[in-house]
């Protein structure tokens, strides 16, 4: 059972991670945000199978900050990387096209 100090603290964890990621998004350092995101999968993971714990008012308050500091890391990443996504799944494409051209144009030569 987690007691309310470790999951506040892995909160926390959380929240510097997101950090983490955003920074890795602003510098397009796509292999480090990947890693990143896994390792906040972890953390989820824990949270999730965590007891749940009764915080005092105090605590609550501050589990709610750190929820809408990521929930702000978050967003702000999904901005940096929405567009990034975009532009693979275009390039993909692109290249299954032009596989499938090489393919028909295989074909007939054949």
């Amino acid at each position: 059972m987690m007691t309310s100090n470790e999951m506040l603290t892995t909160y926390e964890s959380l929240s510097e991670l997101t950090g983490s990621m955003l920074n890795a998004a602003r510098l397009g350092e796509w292999d480090q945000l990947t890693e990143l995101e896994q390792q906040c999968k972890t953390h989820v993971s824990s949270l999730m199978l965590a007891t749940q714990v009764r915080l005092n008012e105090k605590e609550q308050r501050s589990k709610i900050a750190i929820i809408r500091s990521i929930l702000q890391n978050d967003a702000k990443i999904r901005a940096l990387t929405e567009p990034r996504m975009h532009e693979l799944q275009h390039q993909l494409h692109v290249t299954r096209m032009a596989q499938r051209g090489a393919r028909a144009y295989g074909e007939q030569r054949a």
